[in-house]
């Protein structure tokens, strides 16, 4: 990888890591004022499993996969001049999705009212009613989700990430104002609203312009016969038919969470956003960022630089969020008391919301890694090899959902969603490694072996020696909760890099200076 392309990966990834980072904070501010206003009850969960219909038709189209399926195809046509028949191409395939989204989305509306008993079989009559009253408030977002998705896809092609690291800070914006605004009068309906109007503004509004602005022209166009159609569609197929955990896990918590009591739905939502934070931070950014420079590598036929490229972004991403792991898991009460506890959101929500959490907190890194290993066969234009790992792993781990919340309750339904994203990131990993270089990535592999077994032997060292310290306050007030994670949080962090530092992890006895924090290891001097 040349120090140019390293740069601008750099770059990227701080642009879309703020973005990220920023929209967890206003993420946690909506869930805080749901939290406040609202607690944990029957209407909160319904609210939450309104989004069940409309995850699964976003991903039924393969609308969240817009950019891995659109940018290979289009930054083709820029690398070869042909930014016209690019144009052309996005207009057909804005046009004939967006008819079948339409179609999709009146059919939901039609049938929500017998669709949630599905997804939520625990629910009684009433909270079916409120679940399905709100699905078709949310449901037309999907619309303006999908042809967002397209416009950001563009931009991501021009290497332009601003105005859409701006979508998701404008879209919480949204619901938060919509909650204020009308949540005192309309219950959880205001939130919904809210979600209606902030994904008009900041997933479709704002990105039709700043697609415009690199030149895209668009024009309703409807050619079936289109090649880049075809190919966009062939390259979506697998998305669609395949059922990945990575999309699945959430609507498996939230159809086993409804046989529990009233409010898990809620302490699950709230536990893995907490969760998602360095997963989207760490993980996601990172390949967001990264995914057009390997599209690159891979169009050009270097598998190696392309693995060389992947590998030194993972090893740095899964070195910090296996210390996040770790320290999420020792104090999870400390987290969830800082974020969500006050108004309604009582101690009891609390205990139950840290109890989810510190079992997510274990998949923290594999789903850093799933989130970036995945790019490396997107860039190669193979969607197949991850939906059908990731259905794999899903089918492996359905059992789980069920034996675990039997046995373990609400702890056990999130561990069995750890458990599945470390099979799926796992295979995956090992997949990607033997069809680009085979055994020369097993060092890569064993490295990150080290890094999990230092981050385990704090976590579990850390909840036996921190939980309970004498020398440390009571996690019950916020004071105490800070104070705790502060200095809990330092000892966590800095033991796992020690214990990876005894373990011979390169990536550790390379960060000598802050500029190798910030350049990964083979990224060039």
């Amino acid at each position: 990888m040349t120090d140019s392309t390293a740069k601008q990966i750099r770059i990227a990834a701080i642009v879309m890591m703020a973005s990220v980072f920023l929209s967890r904070i206003l993420g946690y501010a909506r869930d805080a004022v749901i939290a406040w206003g609202h607690g944990a009850t029957g209407a909160t969960d319904a609210y939450f499993a309104a989004f069940t219909i409309p995850d699964f038709l976003n991903y039924l189209l393969a609308g969240g996969a817009l950019s891995i399926t659109f940018i290979p195809i289009y930054s083709r046509y820029l690398t070869e001049g042909r930014e016209e028949e690019g144009s052309r191409t996005f207009s057909t395939i804005i046009t004939a999705m967006g008819i079948l989204m339409t179609l999709f989305v009146v059919t939901g509306e039609i049938f929500a009212e017998r669709l949630i008993p599905l997804i939520a079989p625990g629910f009684p009559p009433a909270q079916v009613e409120t679940a399905a009253r709100l699905t078709r408030i949310v449901l037309p977002a999907q619309t303006f989700f999908y042809f967002g998705g397209l416009l950001m896809a563009v931009q991501y092609a021009h290497k332009r990430f601003l105005i859409p690291a701006l979508a998701p800070l404008v879209y919480n914006a949204g619901i938060i104002a919509g909650g204020l605004a009308l949540g005192s009068r309309y219950g959880m309906d205001g939130f919904a609203w809210g979600v209606l109007g902030g994904s008009f503004v900041g997933n479709f509004a704002l990105q039709a312009w700043g697609a415009a602005r690199t030149g895209l022209r668009f024009s309703p166009r409807l050619d079936l016969s289109d090649p880049g159609l075809r190919e966009f569609v062939k390259l979506s197929i697998p998305i669609m038919l395949g059922f990945s955990l990575g999309v699945v896990d959430e609507w498996m918590l939230r159809i086993f969470g409804s046989l529990l009591v009233v409010g898990t739905i809620t302490w699950i939502n709230n536990a893995r956003r907490l969760m998602q934070v360095p997963v989207g931070v760490l993980g996601q950014a990172s390949g967001v960022a990264s995914y057009p420079f390997l599209s690159g590598l891979a169009a050009r036929g270097e598998t190696g630089k392309m693995w060389e490229t992947l590998s030194s972004t993972l090893r740095w991403v899964f070195l910090v969020s296996c210390a996040v792991s770790a320290a999420t898991f020792v104090f999870s009460r400390e987290i969830v008391l800082l974020v969500f506890r006050r108004g309604a959101f009582g101690l009891n929500d609390t205990v139950n919301s840290a109890l989810a959490l510190s079992a997510f907190a274990i998949g923290i890194p594999f789903w850093c890694a799933q989130a970036i290993t995945a790019r490396g066969f997107f860039a190669m234009k193979d969607t197949w090899t991850p939906t059908v790992v990731g259905t794999g792993a899903l089918l492996v781990t359905l059992p789980l959902y069920w034996l675990f919340r039997e046995w373990l309750g609400l702890f056990g339904l999130a561990l069995a969603s750890s458990a599945g994203i470390m099979l799926y990131a796992a295979v995956l990993y090992g997949m990607l490694m033997r069809k680009t270089v085979g055994r020369k990535g097993l060092p890569d592999a064993a490295e990150f072996g080290r890094i999990w077994m230092a981050s385990a032997a704090v976590a579990v060292l850390g909840r036996y020696l921190l939980l309970g310290a004498p020398w440390l306050p009571e996690w019950t007030s916020v004071t105490g909760a800070l104070l705790r994670l502060s200095v809990g949080g330092l000892l966590t962090f800095g033991g796992t890099f020690m214990v990876a530092f005894a373990l011979g992890s390169t990536t550790v006895h390379g960060i000598h200076r802050l500029k190798d924090i910030v350049r990964p290891p083979g990224t060039g001097s």
